[in-house]
């Protein structure tokens, strides 16, 4: 389901001249990751199920941790590009390199280049303590710093920074009889509010998504702190998590919910 809605909502951004926009671009992104991410746990969970001898080699073990982060990262750093850019946007509000599509591209492909490096050390985690129970703990803490708490701490702060200097822009703009400016800062504080308040959104579905997972996976690194059950019932979260930003997004994009209905409308006729 999370695999199939992120190709309904990635083709209309793909093939429509009508969302070819810089915004668009990181929200293909984010689809791209939320697929590559669905996609992988959804054959890992069968092949785990059906054929753990077949998955659980020399050869995979740790090839198989290792694309677990990976993937994880780069759906979360693509919610953090995102904010990232949102930021330095709004900082620079008169020069348009910051919202042109090749800085944007640039900026996907840094944070696509950071989730495939970032998880490269847990190569050098124990083959043996891999084949019985995952990563070692010192690993399994490093999973969780990059998986978790660094997305964490990078869209709390630069939506915090958001926040702020969109507060004191308005504040600034009051006192003055500019309406030019009042306009321009009123419209553009509307615009990055709505954009915060989606972000952050994401990024609480995130904590309630990901982290637990994570922590779990450093407290049960030897896989006897916490029964079966309860184990593998916290790392469905992020299974949720994705499901709930796959409706988030639909719901958030105006424009497309639009495109979809006159579709839909248009069949009936």
């Amino acid at each position: 389901l999370i695999s199939i809605g992120s190709i309904l909502y990635a083709l209309p951004l793909c093939f429509n001249q009508r969302f070819y926009t810089s915004i668009h671009l990181f929200t293909l992104n984010i689809c791209i990751t939320i697929f590559l991410c669905a996609t992988f746990w959804m054959v890992y969970f069968f092949m785990n199920t059906f054929y753990s001898n077949i998955l659980w080699t020399e050869q995979s073990c740790l090839l198989i941790l290792y694309l677990q982060t990976m993937v994880n990262c780069q759906f979360l750093y693509a919610l953090c590009i995102v904010s990232l850019n949102r930021l330095i946007a709004i900082l620079n509000l008169h020069k348009r390199l910051f919202r042109t599509k090749t800085w944007i591209i640039r900026c996907i492909i840094v944070q696509w280049i950071t989730g495939i490096l970032l998880p490269l050390l847990q190569f050098d985690s124990s083959l043996m303590h891999c084949l019985i129970s995952g990563l070692d703990l010192n690993y399994q803490i490093y999973a969780l710093c990059i998986s978790g708490i660094l997305p964490a701490i990078l869209l709390a702060v630069t939506n915090i920074i958001i926040f702020k200097f969109v507060h004191h822009s308005t504040r600034r703009v009051q006192p003055m009889n500019n309406n030019d400016n009042t306009i321009l800062v009123t419209t553009l504080s509307q615009r990055y509010i709505r954009l915060l308040k989606h972000i952050l959104f994401m990024f609480v579905i995130l904590i309630c998504g990901w982290i637990p997972a994570y922590i779990v996976g450093a407290i049960d690194w030897n896989g006897t702190a916490i029964s079966y059950v309860v184990f593998h019932g916290i790392t469905m979260l992020p299974c949720v998590s994705l499901i709930i930003n796959v409706i988030d997004l639909f719901i958030f994009n105006r424009k497309l919910r639009k495109y979809f209905l006159n579709i839909l409308r248009n069949n009936r006729n």
